[in-house]
């Protein structure tokens, strides 16, 4: 209903509250600078391995915590998707010669090919 996890809902009864740490606030700010280092690339295991090669001792789900406290969402590429058919040439076409023969009625007596490269 309210939307807050259990843990979080007694935390705040009990008066306590997340704050974040003096360690932990300079591993958000090397998150942040790391980010935006690598033009928001890099998504938690990246950063994660480019800090551990710097020395920090960083797990992979406090680095995501960190991101996501921030708002911080790796950019995702679009997947290559090769382009190997250009339609718009302005050469013809052959016409299917086919289209108007009946069917042949034995195996191995009309073959057909396709050369598309330009």
């Amino acid at each position: 209903m309210l939307k807050v996890s259990r843990t979080a809902y007694y935390r705040y009864l009990r008066g306590d509250s997340y704050q974040l740490t003096s360690e932990k606030a300079e591993y958000q700010q090397l998150v942040e600078q790391t980010f935006a280092k690598h033009k928001r690339r890099y998504g938690s295991r990246r950063i994660t391995a480019e800090l551990q090669e710097k020395g920090h001792s960083v797990g992979r789900c406090q680095v995501r915590t960190l991101m996501k406290l921030v708002g911080l969402q790796a950019i995702q590429p679009k997947s290559f998707v090769p382009r190997t058919t250009d339609s718009t040439h302005g050469r013809g076409y052959w016409p299917n010669l086919l289209l108007n023969q009946p069917l042949p009625k034995a195996p191995n007596l009309v073959w057909v090919s396709d050369i598309s490269a330009p």
